[in-house]
């Protein structure tokens, strides 16, 4: 919306620019910060006030109220959402995709501009209570969330034929799959080294089962590879029941900054088969490979979550649109392409008193 149609709507000109706002709520780069301050404490609680809380949250000590918004300037008049939430004594403050401020009663000192962010979306919400449909108006799309299917997303898209393919021959693996019992650290290592082969090609061809190890694993091996007799199954027993649970991570074979990469958990009493898993998706075709490299090698093994990621690959998964999730983009001007397939949220104001 332009700014002087804003103006002569609401009365006023947004007191923010977009860029103030975003030095303010995310300067520390941290999900929140906390505040000790009664007067803001007190200016967050009049602005929840205006409004009913979600159904889902109307407890005494933990209630949420969304879709209130923040006007700024941002070359024209754009909005962004609020969400605030108190638990027991605390209220907190959260623009979408910035960082949050948690305010408690107390007096310390905090920069004036905070309370004026909340005198300016008290003063906002009076207009936008007999004004909802601005909202569509203010809402850039670059702030608006959605969800799309992740074939618009990815470079590459597994084959719906290919999938197929994967999938049965891996419920096919299963029916057939013996039962496994002690194993060695030997034995271990060699198992990861069919999938190390597998996902990392001419890199692993040269390296003993070993250095793959060293090489791609999280390397908080727990003393794993300081077992003495790694061809002894009652040495690597004895290991994986009393020492593997040190906090590390020994059966990360390959390592991941965020979250976890895959792991391969060795079969136990409880679990006579290895396990394959993977958590940052950033992997999945690695995974993917590992899996039917064991499946050749007839390793008694389950891939957990195999149709999540291979429904993943396929490009049948969905993606939110800016915000965060297990699978996510921020819409820019670059992805103007995909605009036509995103599925927007329904815009929504506060349930007003």
């Amino acid at each position: 919306m332009r700014i002087k149609e804003f103006e002569e709507l609401c009365g006023f000109r947004p007191k923010f620019s977009y860029f103030e706002f975003e030095d303010l709520f995310n300067r520390t780069h941290t999900p929140s910060v906390r505040f000790k301050n009664t007067k803001l404490l007190k200016l967050i609680k009049r602005l929840a006030g205006l409004a009913y809380p979600d159904k889902k949250y109307t407890h005494v000590r933990d209630r949420r109220w969304y879709n209130f918004y923040l006007p700024l300037r941002r070359g024209e008049a754009i909005v962004v959402p609020l969400t605030i939430v108190n638990y027991r004594n605390m209220f907190a403050l959260i623009p979408n995709n910035f960082t949050s401020i948690e305010v408690y009663p107390g007096n310390s000192k905090i920069e004036k501009y905070y309370y004026e962010v909340v005198k300016e979306a008290l003063r906002f919400s009076k207009v936008l209570k007999k004004h909802p449909a601005m909202v569509k108006k203010c809402l850039p799309l670059d702030i608006r969330t959605g969800k799309v299917l992740g074939k618009y997303v990815l470079a590459e898209v597994l084959s719906k034929k290919e999938k197929a393919r994967i999938l049965n021959r891996y419920k096919a693996h299963l029916k057939r799959m013996k039962f496994l019992h002690a194993i060695s650290l030997e034995d271990y290592l060699n198992t990861a080294a069919i999938c190390y082969k597998a996902a990392f090609g001419k890199e692993a061809e040269t390296l003993a089962p070993i250095e793959m190890y060293k090489r791609w694993a999280d390397g908080r091996d727990c003393g794993m590879l300081k077992i003495k007799n790694k061809t002894s199954e009652r040495a690597f027993t004895y290991w994986l029941k009393h020492k593997s649970h040190c906090g590390g991570h020994p059966f990360e074979i390959v390592f991941s900054w965020f979250e976890h990469g895959i792991r391969l958990y060795p079969p136990s009493k409880e679990q006579p088969w290895f396990l394959l898993c993977v958590t940052n998706y950033a992997y999945a075709k690695k995974y993917i490979k590992m899996a039917e490299a064991l499946i050749k090698n007839s390793i008694p093994f389950k891939a957990l979550g195999i149709e999540d990621v291979l429904n993943y690959l396929a490009g049948e998964t969905y993606f939110r649109v800016n915000e965060y999730a297990k699978h996510f983009i921020f819409y820019t001007p670059e992805l103007k392409s995909i605009r036509k397939y995103i599925k927007w949220d329904p815009i929504k104001t506060p349930k007003w008193k």
